[in-house]
Formats: structure tokens, sequence, C-alpha cells
């Protein structure tokens, strides 16, 4: 039997019918830095309120997109501002204090209030940043102060230095699909500069919802379960790190992560790896893995 000559992500890792709904890429959006990324947020003890639980989406409405571009800053779209806050409650809740019912601050600097219905958590409004207002410490009082003489505190800022406000964590990219069992998946895509080596870090984090039983038969202890999603943290760097799913390891390769993909075989799942010598040349396997690091790929000798 003649072997292929083109490797194709269905004969690595089929996974039946693939709906991407939707891709997002933000290529303007600034790089943050890799220390950033893995800082800790402690809840202080003397904050009982937490995020609700069972939160399935994240949605920023028109009046609060309207006050970030006007108190918080940088100006950017509402798909930004929306998975910005996607990224900080579904994959790292921490980043969020609640600080009272319904009035949170990300990132210890700005301040919002939200509201959950339906399993959706909703931004509301912006005040503003704690550095730039810092009145905004005391924003539970100065909410009822406004409530009651309704008054409004001017929390507006100068567009100069709106403009010269950084963003918090932000994906570069979003990709929306569903998998052939009809379950919704969120895929974003970070990366960081680590600016003590001048080096890049790149991450996905694949957020699959409903229960670990019904989403995926590799979900280990690894993964982290935030409301109705399991999140899985992909460190590009370091393809062998944890067990991967077929789903997950065929949209990588959808993505161009080639190399990734056959360094996972190596390591992970040998096997595989060895059927695809048995049914493609090895023209074909080396094409695919852009000619480098053949020595890895190579068949070994029984």
């Amino acid at each position: 039997m003649d072997k292929k000559s083109v490797v194709k992500m269905e004969d690595l890792y089929p996974v039946g019918d693939l709906q991407i709904t939707k891709g997002i890429s933000f290529l303007n959006v600034p790089k943050n830095e890799y220390s950033t990324l893995l800082k800790k947020y402690p809840v202080p003890g003397f904050y009982d309120l937490k995020l609700p639980k069972g939160i399935i989406d994240v949605k920023v409405d028109s009046h609060a997109f309207e006050r970030w571009n006007q108190r918080v800053g940088p100006i950017t779209t509402d798909e930004i501002l929306t998975n910005i806050f996607r990224v900080a409650i579904l994959i790292n809740p921490n980043r969020v204090r609640v600080l009272d019912r319904g009035l949170a601050i990300l990132d210890e600097e700005v301040v919002f209030s939200f509201e959950f219905e339906d399993s959706i958590l909703k931004v509301t409004t912006f005040f503003g940043r704690i550095s730039l207002k810092p009145l905004l410490l005391n924003v539970d009082t100065l909410r009822r102060y406004n409530q009651r003489y309704s008054e409004e505190v001017d929390l507006s800022i100068d567009s100069e230095v709106i403009n010269q406000q950084g963003l918090p964590i932000v994906p570069s990219s979003v990709i929306e699909f569903v998998d052939s069992n009809n379950i919704p998946h969120l895929l974003f895509y970070i990366q960081n500069i680590d600016t003590t080596n001048n080096s890049k870090r790149n991450f996905f984090y694949d957020l699959v919802i409903g229960s670990i039983e019904e989403s995926t038969d590799d979900a280990n202890d690894s993964d982290d379960v935030i409301g109705e999603w399991i999140i899985k943290e992909i460190d590009m760097s370091h393809p062998t790190r944890y067990n991967l799913s077929d789903i997950q390891l065929h949209v990588l390769g959808l993505l161009g992560n080639n190399q990734f993909l056959l360094r996972y075989m190596v390591k992970k799942d040998p096997e595989r790896l060895e059927k695809l010598h048995e049914t493609h040349s090895r023209t074909a396997i080396r094409r695919y893995a852009g000619n480098k690091n053949w020595n890895i790929l190579q068949k070994k000798e029984k």
C-alpha cells in the first residue's frame, strides 16, 4: 500500500465535525509582561463576598463600554473589553475582588459594577482607576452618596490621560467553536514577553462548558473549574506538561502548531506517532514538521 504524501489533522487527531462559530484577532493590542500573567491576586480574609457561581459568559453592556472610554482607558473596542473580563473572570478570578454586592475591582485598579442573571455576569458601569481617582478606594460610600443625594461626582478623565493608560491582560485572539458533541469551547491565545531575558511565552486557554464527565475523557486534576467552565492552560513552551484531549490537539494543529503536536506525540502519544510512520511517507512527516528537529521524529528501530 502506498503511503500518504500529505499529513492532515484528520490523520493525527480525528474529532468529527468541528464548527468554528467566531474568530477574533487583536493584532494591535500591546503585549503584556510575562510576570503580569503569573501575578497572584490574594483575596484578603475580610472580603467575604465572591463572584457568583455558575457563570457561563461575561458581557459588557453599552453604558459600561461608554464609561470605560471616558473614565478608564485606553479607548478600545467592546470585543476587546468583553474578552478582557472573560479572561479575568473565567481564567483567573482572583484578579477580581468583590467589594460589595454588585461592586468589584479588577487588578487592584479598575472599579466596576456588575449584575448576575441567567448565568451571565454583566458589567454595568465603570467608575474609573484608583490610580487616577483615589476616592474610588471608598467607592461603596461614593455610590451610596450618589444614590441618596442624586448627585454625580465627576469621574471623567482628560482624553490625553485616558490614552496613556495600558490595557489589562487581554488575549491576542479568541476562537469560539462547537465540537462534534455539541459542546461549546472558548480558546484564548495570549502572548507575553518576559522582560528579564526578552523571551516570549505563548499560552492557550481552552474553556469547555459543561461537567468534566460530559466534556472530555481527558480532563484531569490539572484542570481548573470555574462556574460551568473547565479550563485547561496550555503552555506552548512545554508540550508534554499536561495531558491534552484530541479536540485540543486538533485545534492547535489547525492553528499551525505542528511542531508542538509532534513533540507532544513523541513523549505522550508514541503509538500514534508509530501509526503515522506506517501510513505516511518520511517526506510527508518531515514536511509537516517544517523539516526541523527530524531526529526526534524518526521511527525507532525495534
